[in-house]
C-alpha cells in the first residue's frame, strides 16, 4: 500500500509540533519589577522565553504522544492490519485532544500562578503547534472520510 496524501499531511503536521514543541519560543515573559529581582518566573531563574518543553514536565510528553499518531497510523495501514474502526478516526481523536490542550494551556490558563502568570505572552511556537494539532485532526478526520 502507498501512503496517501492525508498521512502525508498527518506526519508532517506531528512533526510540526515535536519541532514547535522542542524548539521555538512558545511564552515570552514580560520583564515587571517582581521578574527584575529574580522572582516569578514561569521559565527559570533568569529567563524570559521558553519552549512548551521548558514549561510543561507531563504535557510535553503528550504531545509528543499525540504528534506519532499519525506516524503510527501510517504504519499500522503500510503493513495491512485490520482496524476495528475507520483509518484515521483515532488520529483526528488525538489531533482534537492535542488541540485541546494546546489551546487550553495558551488561551484559558497561562502557565504559573498569582502574579507569575502576569505579563505571559504568546509566541509563535505557541501558535505553530496549536495550527499542527488541528493539522492532525484534519488529516485524520479526512483520512477517515475516505475509508480503508
Amino acid at each position: 500500500m502507498k501512503l496517501e496524501r492525508w498521512e502525508v499531511i498527518g506526519i508532517v503536521s506531528g512533526a510540526v509540533v515535536i519541532l514547535s514543541l522542542l524548539f521555538l519560543t512558545w511564552y515570552s515573559l514580560e520583564q515587571t519589577p517582581g521578574r527584575a529581582q529574580g522572582e516569578d518566573f514561569v521559565c527559570g531563574a533568569g529567563e524570559f522565553d521558553c519552549t512548551g518543553f521548558e514549561t510543561f514536565p507531563i504535557l510535553r510528553w503528550l504531545l509528543i504522544l499525540g504528534a506519532l499518531a499519525p506516524l503510527i497510523l501510517t504504519y499500522i495501514l503500510v503493513r495491512g492490519h485490520e482496524l476495528s474502526w475507520p483509518p484515521g478516526e483515532m488520529t483526528m481523536l488525538v489531533g482534537l485532544i492535542a488541540f485541546v490542550l494546546v489551546a487550553y494551556n495558551g488561551i484559558l490558563d497561562r502557565p504559573g500562578s498569582g502574579t507569575e502568570e502576569t505579563g505571559v505572552e504568546l509566541a509563535i511556537g505557541y501558535w505553530v503547534a496549536l495550527l499542527a494539532t488541528v493539522g492532525i485532526a484534519v488529516a485524520g478526520f479526512l483520512r477517515s472520510k475516505e475509508g480503508q
